[in-house]
C-alpha cells in the first residue's frame, strides 16, 4: 500500500513536471510574447482589484455587479486564488447563507448545496437539485460527480433566492453559475506547482495562444495526489483476541489504509472563433478523471444500545471499543466476511472514483446593436463507482457499492433586445434529455437486505421563458418575467438477488414509475437609483422542483410519487459603492412562502410499508426569512478588508403527518447564523516585489443533519481559520505561497448521519484537520 501511494506520487510529479516544462517553452517563444494584449491585462487587472466594477451576466446580460438588483454573491478567479479556493465547496466560506458540503459516505460524494434553507443533501442522481448548478451557463441535471474543482475560472456568480424564471430548471433556492476564461489569443497562461501535508502533490497549468486571426484557443490541465487525512485502523490488529481476525500487522501500524484522499486529472480545452463582427463561436471539451478514496464514516456514539443487532462477526457485535469519534480513524474496511446473500464473503474497493465529461458549444450572433442570438448546445457524461462502508466498524452492517452512469443533453436559445434607451427583453427556450442508471450492491445485513439493482431514471425537461427590463424615468428600473416549465420523469426498478443468479426479485423486477407536471413562474422587481453609487430594489418571485417517484423503494409498495415543492419570496434589498468606490456594502432581507417541501423521511407515507423508509416525500410547508450582507473595502492601496453576514429563521407552519418531523424543527444543513472576515495586505518590499499575508475566518451556527432534527444528528457551531502569505516577484510574474487551513486545528464535522431508529448508533464524517501547503507559480 505505501509502494502504491509513492508510485502515485511519483507518477503525480512526473506529470506535473512535464506539463510546467512545455508550458514554461512554450510561454518563452517570441511569438507568444509578441501576441499580449495589454489593454486586455489592465482591464483584467482593474476588475481583479475593484469588486465594484465586476461585470456579471445573472440576468443573460452584462451588467455591473452593482448594477444588478438581485441578491448575488461574485468573485473572480483571482480572488478566489487570494482566498485559496480551489473546490466549489469552499464558496461558501463566504457567501451569506449558503452551505456547502461533500457528501460522504451513504449520501454518496457529491455535492450537499443549500441557499436560504433551500438544497438537497442526498446526492444519489434520481433526487434532483434545490440549488441550481451551471457551467458556462449549461445546467448540471445531477449532483453527483458535482464537486469540481475550480478550475482556470473567470468567475463565480452565486445567486440566492429563486431562480425561476431565467435560470429555472431546480433552482428554487438559488444557482451557482462558475465561467470558466474564454480563449483570448494573447499568449498568455500558467504552470503552478503545489505540494503540502498528507503528500500533497499538485500542478496546474494553463496556455492561451491565436491559431490565426480570428481563432484563439486555451488549454487547461490539472492534476492531483494526496493522500487521506482519515486512517482506516484494522480492528482485529488493534484488539488482538477479540475474534475478528487480523488483516494487517502491528508491524505495519495496523493500518488499511487511509479514507477520503483525492487523485484525479483533469483537462479542458475550448477554442474561440470570431469569423465576423457580428458572430463569436465558443467550443469547449472538458474530462476529469478522478480515482480518489472513498470517504470513511466514524462510529460516532452509541446512545441506545438496545436497538444494536445482533449481527456478529465470530461472535463479537458493535460495541463501545469500535467508537472512533474525536480522532481521524476508522474502522471501516469495506468487507462482509458473512456468506452474505448466499453470495458468499466480499470486499469492496474503498474508492469514490468518477470520470465526467463534456463538450459544449455556444454561438453568439449580434446582426446590430439592438438585438443578439445565443445558442448553446451541450452534451454531458459521468460514470462512478463509490464503495461505501457506513457504519465505521468491521461489523457489516451496511456496505454500498454504488455505480452509476449518465448522461444528458441540453440546448438553451435566446433572444436579447433594446428598444429605444429605455427596454431590454429576453426571450428564450431550453431543453433537456437526461438518462441515469443505478448499478449496484446494497448490502444491509441489519434488516436482511441484500440485492442488486440495476434502475433506469429518464428525464425531459421544456421551458420557454421571457423578461423585460423597462426604465419609465431616470432611475427607476422595472422588471418583469415570467416561464412555463413542462417536465417528464421515468423510472424504471431492476432488482436481483445476490444469488448467483440474478433472479428476479417479486414485484421489483420491471417496476415503473411516471411523473409528468408543469408550472408557471414569476418575477417582478423594481429597483431605483437613490443616487449614482446608491440602489435600492425590491423583488417578488417564485421558482419550484419537479415532483417524482421515490428512486429507492424496498418493497413494490415503496414506489410512491411525490409532488413538487414550491417557493414564493419577496425581497428587498440596497446596493453602495462608497467613498469613490473604495467601499461596497449589499444587503438584502427575504420572506419566503416555501410548501410541500420535499425531504427524506424514515418513514413511507401510507398505504406503503412504512418502515424502513429511504424515500423523499412532501413533509410540509415552512415560512423563512431572514437578512444577509456583504461588505467589501479597500481603505488604502494594497489594503483590502472583505466579509459577510446572515441570518436564516425557518419556521414550519403545516405538516403532513411524518412522524419524526415537528414545527420546531428546521430543515437539514439550515444554520441560523453565519459570517466570514477576510484582511489582506500587499506589503512592497522594493526590489523584491511584495508580500501579502491573508486572514480568513467564518463562523456557521448548529445545523441538524436529518428533517427529524435531534442532538444526535446535530453539528455544534464551529469557527475556521484559513492563513496564506503570498510573495510575489516586483514583475508579478513569479509568486510564491504559504497556505494554511484549519489555522487553529480544529476538530470539527462536515456530516452525522443518524441511523439510532436501526442500529442504535450516530456516524459522523469529520473535517479536515490543520493543512499546509506551498505553492510556487509562473504566469506568462
Amino acid at each position: 500500500m505505501t509502494q502504491n501511494r509513492r508510485t502515485n506520487s511519483v507518477n503525480a510529479w512526473k506529470m506535473v513536471m512535464c506539463t510546467g516544462s512545455v508550458l514554461a517553452l512554450v510561454a518563452a517563444s517570441p511569438a507568444f510574447a509578441e501576441s499580449a494584449d495589454a489593454d486586455a491585462a489592465a482591464d483584467k487587472a482593474a476588475t481583479s482589484a475593484n469588486p465594484a466594477e465586476i461585470v456579471v451576466t445573472a440576468q443573460f446580460r452584462s451588467q455591473a455587479l452593482q448594477d444588478t438588483p438581485l441578491a448575488i454573491t461574485a468573485m473572480t478567479g483571482d480572488a478566489l486564488e487570494a482566498r485559496g479556493q480551489t473546490n466549489i465547496s469552499q464558496i461558501a466560506a463566504s457567501a451569506p447563507n449558503v452551505t456547502l458540503e461533500k457528501g460522504e459516505g451513504q449520501r454518496g460524494g457529491g455535492l450537499i448545496a443549500y441557499i436560504r434553507g433551500i438544497g438537497q443533501y442526498n446526492s444519489a442522481p434520481f433526487y434532483e437539485p434545490g440549488v441550481g448548478t451551471y457551467i458556462d451557463d449549461v445546467y448540471l441535471a445531477s449532483i453527483q460527480g458535482a464537486m469540481m474543482n475550480l478550475i482556470d475560472l473567470d468567475r463565480v456568480e452565486v445567486l440566492r433566492g429563486p431562480q425561476g424564471t431565467l435560470a429555472g430548471k431546480n433552482s428554487i433556492g438559488g444557482a451557482i453559475k462558475l465561467f470558466s476564461r474564454k480563449p483570448q489569443g494573447d499568449g498568455s497562461g500558467y504552470a503552478q506547482i503545489t505540494y503540502g501535508r498528507f503528500h500533497q502533490v499538485e500542478g496546474r497549468a494553463a496556455a492561451d495562444f491565436k491559431i490565426t486571426d480570428n481563432l484563439f484557443t486555451r488549454i487547461n490541465i490539472a492534476a492531483k495526489n494526496e493522500d487521506g487525512y482519515i486512517t482506516r485502523l484494522d480492528y482485529g490488529c488493534v484488539h488482538p483476541g477479540t475474534g475478528i481476525v487480523a488483516k494487517t500487522s502491528p508491524n505495519e501500524g495496523c493500518k488499511l489504509g487511509t479514507a477520503d484522499g483525492q487523485n484525479y486529472v483533469a483537462g479542458r480545452v475550448a477554442m474561440r472563433w470570431l469569423p465576423s463582427d457580428m458572430i463569436e463561436v465558443n467550443v469547449a471539451g472538458d474530462y476529469t478523471k478522478d480515482s480518489s478514496q472513498a470517504g470513511a464514516d466514524q462510529l460516532q456514539s452509541l446512545p441506545n444500545p438496545a436497538a444494536i443487532p445482533a449481527l456478529a462477526v465470530n461472535g463479537v457485535r458493535v460495541n463501545s471499543s469500535m467508537i472512533t469519534a474525536g480522532t481521524y480513524t476508522t474502522y471501516s474496511d469495506y468487507c462482509n466476511p458473512l456468506a452474505a446473500g448466499g453470495a458468499g464473503a466480499y470486499c469492496n474497493d474503498p474508492k469514490a472514483a468518477t470520470d465526467t465529461w463534456g463538450v459544449s458549444g455556444t454561438i453568439d450572433l449580434t446582426p446590430s446593436d439592438s438585438i443578439s442570438i445565443k445558442s448553446i448546445s451541450a452534451y454531458r457524461g459521468f460514470k462512478s463507482y463509490i464503495a461505501v462502508d457506513s457504519d465505521g466498524t468491521p461489523i457489516p452492517l451496511s456496505n454500498l457499492q454504488m455505480g452509476y452512469h449518465g448522461r444528458q443533453y441540453s440546448q438553451e436559445l435566446r433572444v436579447n433586445g433594446k428598444v429605444g434607451d429605455t427596454i431590454n427583453y429576453t426571450i428564450g427556450g431550453f431543453y433537456l434529455d437526461s438518462f441515469i442508471n443505478a448499478d449496484q450492491r446494497t448490502d444491509i445485513q441489519y434488516i436482511n437486505f441484500n440485492f442488486f439493482n440495476n434502475d433506469d431514471t429518464k428525464s425531459t425537461s421544456k421551458a420557454a421563458y421571457a423578461q423585460l427590463s423597462w426604465d419609465p424615468i431616470s432611475r427607476l428600473h422595472l422588471t418583469g418575467g415570467i416561464r412555463y416549465t413542462k417536465e417528464t420523469k421515468d423510472y424504471t426498478f431492476f432488482r436481483t438477488f445476490t444469488d448467483g443468479l440474478n433472479t428476479p426479485i417479486p414485484g421489483l423486477y420491471n417496476l415503473k414509475g411516471r411523473y409528468s407536471g408543469g408550472h408557471w413562474d414569476y418575477r417582478a422587481n423594481i429597483a431605483f437609483d437613490v443616487t449614482d453609487d446608491i440602489m435600492v430594489y425590491g423583488q417578488y418571485a417564485t421558482g419550484f422542483k419537479g415532483g417524482g417517484t421515490n428512486g429507492q423503494p424496498f418493497f413494490p409498495d415503496q414506489v410512491y410519487a411525490f409532488g413538487p415543492e414550491n417557493i414564493k419570496t419577496w425581497e428587498g434589498g440596497a446596493k453602495l459603492s462608497l467613498a469613490d468606490h473604495r467601499v461596497t456594502l449589499n444587503a438584502a432581507g427575504f420572506y419566503s412562502d416555501y410548501t410541500d417541501i420535499q425531504l427524506q423521511a424514515q418513514f413511507c407515507p401510507p398505504p406503503s410499508t412504512p418502515f424502513p423508509c429511504a424515500g423523499p416525500q412532501n413533509v410540509g410547508s415552512a415560512h423563512i426569512k431572514g437578512f444577509e450582507a456583504e461588505l467589501n473595502a479597500r481603505p488604502v492601496d494594497g489594503l483590502q478588508f472583505d466579509g459577510s453576514l446572515s441570518y436564516l429563521d425557518f419556521k414550519y407552519y403545516r405538516l403532513n403527518g411524518v412522524p419524526t418531523v415537528t414545527t420546531s424543527m428546521v430543515a437539514p444543513f439550515t444554520p441560523k447564523w453565519t459570517w466570514s472576515a477576510g484582511v489582506q495586505y500587499e506589503i512592497p518590499v522594493g526590489g523584491f516585489g511584495s508580500l501579502t499575508p491573508r486572514l480568513d475566518a467564518n463562523y456557521r451556527s448548529e445545523v441538524f443533519t436529518d428533517p427529524g432534527n435531534a442532538a444526535t444528528n446535530r453539528i455544534a457551531p464551529r469557527t475556521l481559520v484559513n492563513g496564506r502569505l503570498t510573495w510575489a516577484s516586483a514583475s508579478k510574474d513569479w509568486t510564491l505561497a504559504l497556505e494554511v487551513t484549519n489555522l487553529t486545528n480544529k476538530y470539527y464535522y462536515m456530516n452525522v448521519i443518524d441511523n439510532v431508529a436501526f442500529t442504535g448508533s450516530t456516524y459522523s464524517y469529520p473535517g479536515a484537520p490543520r493543512r499546509w501547503t506551498v505553492t510556487i507559480k509562473r504566469t506568462f
